[in-house]
């Protein structure tokens, strides 16, 4: 399992979705997670440093788990079915492990208001993980945020958003 982390949150023009990258501690390599942009909400929050002075659903979990003597431990993104990603919350009682399966997007905003780890499996980040582009010697770094953010712009416009 890698650990990732959100990255950046990329909002898909008018549509009601976006798109959380979650990027891989030890390398250049991102997630792509599709969301609805209302679950994202809680990951922005985190992201900007915006801590909310009233709980959230996310933590109004976290806290009646540990009133029940049980501790979030990490976030992990398992496998993929049918095109979703799989998800769970790890919390542990005691000794005893608890896996609650969950949306990407429930796991992450969990993950990140309790600062607890989020894990994806190495075959999810090989499958539908992307890293930066290489360049031959030939030719020259992007000059402009333009052409740095070419990657996303290609991978976004590659994508088909029909069945949402």
């Amino acid at each position: 399992m890698l650990e990732v982390t959100p990255h950046t949150v990329i909002a898909v023009g008018e549509s009601e979705y976006c798109m959380v990258l979650l990027k891989d501690r030890n390398r250049s390599r991102y997630l792509p997670v599709w969301m609805r942009v209302q679950r994202a909400q809680p990951i922005v929050l985190w992201m900007q440093g915006i801590r909310p002075v009233r709980p959230r659903i996310h933590d109004l979990f976290v806290k009646v788990a540990e009133q029940l003597g049980v501790k979030l431990v990490r976030a992990m993104i398992y496998g993929v079915e049918d095109g979703t990603l799989l998800s769970r919350v790890i919390l542990h009682k005691d000794d005893e492990e608890i896996a609650l399966e969950c949306r990407a997007s429930d796991a992450i905003a969990v993950a990140v208001t309790r600062s607890v780890p989020i894990t994806v499996a190495e075959e999810i980040m090989r499958l539908a993980g992307f890293g930066p582009q290489r360049y031959e010697a030939s030719t020259t770094e992007p000059e402009d945020e333009e052409d740095k953010l070419a990657v996303f712009r290609d991978f976004i416009e590659g994508l088909d958003l029909g069945d949402l």
